[in-house]
Formats: C-alpha cells, structure tokens, sequence
C-alpha cells in the first residue's frame, strides 16, 4: 500500500513536472516573438521617421520648408543623431537653417532636458547638439561639464565650447589639456584643430612656457601634432633656462621636428650626444625631419649606439633624409662596421627600395 501510494506521487511529480516545464517553454516562446514583433515595429517606426526627416533636413541646409512634421517622444533621440550628423558632414560653420528647425520643432528645449535629467548617452547627445546650436545660455553649464570626472562627458563639453566660441574656450581648456590624462591625446588634437592654429599655438605656448616642466611636456606635444610653426618663437627661449627639465627638452625636439625650421637645425644636432638616451631619439627624429647631406654623419654614427632605439630611430632618419639615395643605402648598410647597425639599417633599406620598385611600376603602368 505505501509503495503503490508512493509510487502514484512520483508518477504525479513527474507529470507536474512536465506539464511546467512545456507551459514554460511556452511562455518564452511567446516572450521571444513578442519581443520580436515589439523590435520589428520599432524598426519600422524609425525607419518611417528616417525616410521623412532626411529629406527634410537635406533641404534644410538650403532653405527650411515652410511645415514640418511632428516628431514623436519615441523619435526624439533618433532625430537628434540624424541631426548632428548632417551638421557634422558640413564644412565650416554650423548651418543657420538647420538650427532653426531645431527651434522650429521645439527639439531645443527637450535637448536642455536631456542636459539636466537625461541618462549618460542623452547628456553626449544634448551637449553635441548644444554646441552646433552655439547657444551661449549653456556655456557656464558647459564648463562646468568639461571639468567632470567623466572623460566622455567632458570631452564633449570641451568640443561644444570650442564649437560656441573657440576664443573664449581656449584659455579654460588649456589648463585641462594639460591635466587630463584621461582624455584622449587624438580627439584633444580634433579639438584643437577646430579651434584655428594661430589661437591654439598661442595659447598652448604661452601656457607652456609658465607651466611646470611635466604639464609643458605635455603641451608641448600637443604643439608638435599640430606642427604649430606660430608657436615656435614662444618655445625655444626654453632651452635657455637651466636647469632645464629633460622632459621639456624632449618635446621642443619633438616640435621642431614636427614644424623642420631651418633656424632650429643647429639646436637639434648639438643634442645627439646627450647623455639620455631618450633625448639622443628625439633629436635623431627631427633630424631625419629637417636634415641635410651632411648630417648623414651625424646619423651614421648613432648607428654605433649603446641603446636600441637611439639605433633605430637613427637608421629610420637616414632612410627618409632626401639626399640618401638608395644606391648610398645600399654601399652603407653592407660597409657598416657592427652587426648590430647593419640589423638595424637593413629593413629602412629594404624598406626604401620597396616603394621605390612600387613608384617606379605605378609610373610604368600610368
């Protein structure tokens, strides 16, 4: 009896079971196409809102029509991208007219919200958009934001403000350029080079000369990026200082490389000697940037260096100087006196000869 009342509990278990388990595969199924149905609406929905606001904000850039549609809650965020993306494919200012349907749709004020209450993706949004607009309501807010702990946030904030008035923005983000480290040094340069060379180089050199030696370093590599000529009169009174920081010492090489003024050729060669080694690198590239024939001596013989990279940035330099041939190449590398030079110098040769063989074919086959 208690093994038939026992035997009819398991057989009910297992049936309970069962019957659970399918109802919910069931409900998952449903759940799945539910949620499928739900992502193919959508899909649809802003695809609609795609086919009639492009059109409309590609007029736009001529000549707003005189209505415009509604644009749902729903769409806010999609019409926003659309937006500042045809506002970023222009050249140069920000179009009036595609400013005025912002205000015109009322997009302006939900983009304040966003600003205030949005979730992180919104405030990048709203902040884009806040600078194409240069609405100058917002600039205190935004400097606020370009200070946040946030490097996304505050990246964003710092483009917006050059967009609004890159005069007046430059001199509150170079402190920051030079203290973030959290921003990246690329869109740092896109930054800076949407604010005019001749304002950036000013600011960035004035502020370096003022600026202890690791924060100069730093500005001074955003000077070379941008091979800022303006800024170079600001700079080489630096290397008079003593002592001078070696750090300091390693991005003016940097920048007059970059910018290969003749003036800065002499500075450049007296520092192939230096006792570091990182300086020794520094100042061989900027002489394979600005280098004549007769520094090719000077870059041979830190073929004969104690450190690798001193080596290598050396041969690199021979092998871009325009008056290294690659006949002369080719009789120096076999002639070098130490296998660790000739190792160095062998793939700049093979190098050169390679895009030498490819021009020559390009210009056969043209």
């Amino acid at each position: 009896m208690v093994e038939s009342t026992l035997s009819r509990s398991l057989v009910e278990m297992g049936w309970l079971t069962t019957i659970t388990i399918h109802v919910l595969i069931l409900v998952l199924l449903g759940w799945t196409l539910i949620i499928r149905r739900l992502r193919v609406s959508t899909d649809r929905r802003r695809q609609q809102m795609v086919t009639v606001w492009r059109p409309i904000l590609a007029q736009s850039l001529i000549e707003a029509p005189d209505t415009l549609p509604p644009i749902h809650p729903r769409d806010r965020v999609l019409f926003l991208y659309l937006w500042n993306h045809l506002q970023e494919s222009i050249k140069g200012e920000s179009s009036d007219e595609l400013c005025a349907v912002m205000r015109r749709t009322g997009m302006d004020h939900v983009v304040h919200h966003y600003l205030v209450k949005g979730t992180l993706r919104q405030q990048l949004l709203a902040i884009v958009t806040l600078g194409h607009l240069k609405d100058q309501s917002i600039w205190p807010r935004l400097v606020e934001l370009a200070h946040d702990t946030n490097a996304f946030r505050s990246l964003e904030a710092a483009r917006a403000l050059v967009r609004i008035d890159a005069p007046r923005a430059i001199p509150v983000l170079v402190p920051l350029m030079s203290q973030r480290v959290d921003w990246s040094p690329l869109k740092v340069l896109a930054i800076l080079q949407g604010a005019g060379n001749e304002l950036v180089a000013r600011a960035l050199g004035e502020a370096a000369v003022k600026a202890p030696p690791l924060i100069a370093a730093r500005l001074l590599r955003f000077l070379a990026s941008i091979r800022s000529h303006r800024a170079l009169p600001l700079i080489r009174p630096l290397l008079a200082r003593r002592p001078l920081h070696e750090d300091v010492l390693a991005g003016c090489l940097s920048l007059f490389g970059q910018c290969s003024d003749p003036q800065d050729l002499s500075t450049v060669r007296q520092y192939l000697t230096h006792p570091t080694w990182f300086i020794r690198v520094q100042a061989a590239t900027a002489l394979g940037k600005m280098g004549v024939e007769e520094d090719e001596g000077h870059l041979i013989g830190l073929l004969g260096d104690s450190h690798w990279w001193v080596r290598y940035r050396a041969a690199e330099a021979l092998s871009i100087l325009p008056s290294m041939t690659e006949d002369k190449l080719s009789i120096l590398v076999q002639t070098l006196p130490t296998t660790e030079a000739r190792k160095v110098l062998t793939p700049f040769v093979a190098k050169r000869f390679e895009e030498s063989l490819a021009h020559t074919s390009g210009l056969s086959a043209a």
